[in-house]
């Protein structure tokens, strides 16, 4: 195996340990918290938590920026210039973001009680400071952690994450029989320090360049990452209307306990999701570097075989969630809740197109074709505002978490087409006939599970028809036996 294909496994093996130890952790944080404080106020923390994000405006792109161009310093061994990287994006991002979270403090006041219940403000005013700081430590940690990956040290990130979520766990369990709401958020920041000094320790550790003394403000280091961010300026608007506006409208539409259960399916699929992204978000360095040196040939076959292995696991695993989802609910909540599984059949179905062109997406990050990102976003956030508002008024909250599914879904198909042109590959030549039965296997599955769950049929209970849906996963096991990249994988284990 050579060194790039080493620094990728290792990166994605240590992507997968960390989003799975991390969904058992929320998993149990999840239940402690509804046990504590109730869904209403786990839905008011969700909403604050959307809420504050608006700071994310502050971001500038700067973060995503600095993946690439420290991979291209490295692979052009130009180590000066990353400190000047680090200093640059540190000041610019802390004074960025300090002002937009001062904004967001005040603007609340006039804003938070349009969306949230008269009985439950003072304990949304109560998180809200703790929140945007939270969010401005982990602003300048970002910088840090894009260092890393840049790096292509995305593993000594994945490791730190997973002990800041221990430190996140111990300190709600700590706080909140005495602090309530509020000592969860106070979590939150503990966390953030904990991930800023110690990412701060490991990328000095890393290269001696990375030394606060070789740190310089650089404004051509600025234009630099500006003329490459701005671009994610506008997706980050865009991202607004995303999540933000979803929890809002579920707010009022749906009402809080709605939008509690929501926060739950919504960490249950994120998670998942985040185990096969964050696998495939590896590779933006490595596709800096081949634009730099590579052929056009090179980086089709590249990114064809990121599109197999990704639906080799996105169709298999997507619907082994959407089989036992009901049974997620009744080990999670108590009992199957049908917001709990509405909310999550949308998501997974509409993350399964998300995460399928997620290597086109990090494909345009690393060689910087951002156009296409941003024209996306904006379509994506135009559908969730406009189909969510007119769902609302007919289907209630279904309708709201319906629109996010259909502008997600959308928006990737289209991500994923453009990106195809551009580089000249059709789906003739990315997808084999194995993957296309792996795909076509996993719609007929979801469709049986769907409907054995949401329709009444006689003499059938949920063990039935939780065993027939396993009989049918049974049906993958001769087919992913015989996928290439399935068996590619399975050699690289047995020879490391």
């Amino acid at each position: 195996m050579n060194n790039t294909n080493k620094k990728l496994t290792i990166n994605a093996l240590s992507a997968i340990i960390q989003v799975t130890f991390t969904a058992i952790l929320y998993f149990f944080l999840y239940k402690y918290l509804i046990y504590h404080l109730g869904v209403k106020l786990l839905g008011v923390w969700s909403l604050i938590l959307s809420f504050s994000s608006i700071a994310n405006l502050a971001n500038m792109g700067l973060t995503s920026g600095l993946v690439k161009f420290v991979a291209e310093y490295l692979a052009e061994k130009k180590y000066d210039k990353i400190g000047k990287l680090i200093l640059t994006s540190l000041l610019s991002l802390a004074i960025l973001f300090s002002i937009f979270s001062l904004v967001i403090l005040f603007g609340a006041k006039f804003f938070l009680h349009f969306v949230i219940d008269k009985e439950f403000l003072t304990a949304a005013f109560s998180i809200l400071p703790w929140s945007l700081a939270s969010l401005c430590v982990n602003a300048c940690s970002g910088v840090f952690t894009s260092v890393l990956e840049g790096y292509q040290k995305n593993y000594l990130r994945n490791y730190l994450y997973i002990f800041s979520g221990i430190v996140m766990f111990v300190v709600t369990i700590v706080l909140t029989p005495n602090y309530h709401i509020q000592g969860v958020a106070i979590a939150q920041f503990m966390q953030a320090i904990f991930i800023l000094f110690v990412s701060l320790i490991l990328i000095i550790q890393i290269n001696s360049y990375n030394r606060i003394s070789n740190w310089k403000w650089s404004t051509k280091s600025f234009k630099e990452l500006f003329d490459y961010g701005y671009k994610f300026q506008a997706v980050s608007i865009c991202q607004l209307l995303y999540e933000p506006t979803t929890k809002m409208l579920l707010s009022k539409f749906g009402g809080l306990a709605l939008l509690g259960h929501y926060e739950m399916a919504t960490r249950l699929v994120n998670q998942f999701r985040s185990l096969l992204v964050n696998a495939n978000q590896v590779v933006i360095p490595v596709i800096a570097e081949t634009v730099k040196t590579k052929s056009k040939a090179y980086l089709q076959d590249f990114y064809a075989n990121m599109n197999r292995i990704m639906s080799l696991f996105t169709f298999t695993l997507s619907t082994l969630l959407i089989v036992f989802t009901p049974f997620v609910s009744l080990i999670w909540i108590g009992n199957i809740n049908h917001d709990f599984t509405f909310a999550v059949y949308i998501l997974t179905i509409s993350s399964i197109f998300n995460i399928m062109s997620g290597p086109a997406y990090f494909s345009c990050m690393g060689s910087g074709r951002l156009n296409i990102l941003v024209l996306v976003h904006i379509l994506m956030a135009i559908l969730n505002l406009v189909i969510g508002y007119l769902l609302g008024q007919l289907l209630g909250g279904y309708g709201i978490i319906l629109s996010w599914g259909i502008a997600q879904s959308v928006g990737s198909i289209i991500l994923s087409i453009s990106f195809n042109k551009q580089i000249s590959i059709g789906y003739k030549e990315i997808f084999t006939k194995n993957e296309k039965w792996i795909i076509l296997l996993s719609i007929f599955i979801i469709l049986i599970s769907i409907l054995t769950f949401s329709t009444s049929l006689p003499l059938m209970n949920n063990y039935l028809r939780t065993l027939l849906c396993c009989l049918l996963l049974l049906l993958y096991i001769p087919i992913v036996l015989r996928n290439e990249n399935f068996k590619k994988i399975l050699l690289n284990f047995r020879k490391n």
